[in-house]
C-alpha cells in the first residue's frame, strides 16, 4: 500500500503528476513523445554506430594484453559516460525521466519510446 506522502511530484512533458513508481506511467513502446533536433539526430547515429562497434568487439574472440586492455576500457568509459550525458539532455529537455527507454529515429526525427517490459498486453475481449 502506498502512503501519500511517499508519492513524488513527476514533471512529464512539461506537466505535473504526482506518482510513487515512474514505471506506472510510462507510455506503450513506439508512442512518439518528441522530435529529435538535427544536431541530436546526428549524435544519436553516432552513438549508435560507435555502439554497435563495440558490440561487434565484444564479440570476438580476441586476447589483449594489459596496456591494450586499459585502452579499450578507457575507450568503453568514454563512450558511456557520453551516451550517458546525451540521453539525460534529451530526457531533461522533453520532460522525462532518465530510466525511461527512449529512442531516435536517426532518419526522420521523432522521439520515441524504445521496448520495454512495462507494455500491457491487450485482453482477447479487448481485441474482439
Amino acid at each position: 500500500m502506498t502512503n501519500k506522502n511517499d508519492q513524488k511530484m513527476v514533471q512529464v512533458q512539461g506537466e505535473e503528476v504526482e506518482v510513487d513508481n515512474i514505471y506506472v506511467i510510462m507510455p506503450p513502446s513506439g508512442t512518439i513523445i518528441g522530435e529529435a533536433t538535427e544536431k541530436e539526430m546526428e549524435k544519436a547515429a553516432e552513438l549508435e554506430c560507435r555502439h554497435m562497434a563495440f558490440l561487434r568487439l565484444q564479440d570476438m574472440n580476441l586476447q589483449v594484453n594489459g596496456d591494450s586492455y586499459k585502452e579499450l576500457l578507457n575507450d568503453f568509459l568514454d563512450f558511456e559516460l557520453e551516451s550517458s550525458k546525451f540521453w539525460r539532455s534529451i530526457a531533461n529537455r522533453i520532460g522525462l525521466p532518465y530510466e525511461w527507454p527512449i529512442r531516435i529515429d536517426h532518419a526522420n526525427g521523432p522521439i520515441y519510446m524504445g521496448q520495454h517490459e512495462f507494455d500491457v498486453e491487450p485482453d482477447a475481449e479487448d481485441e474482439a
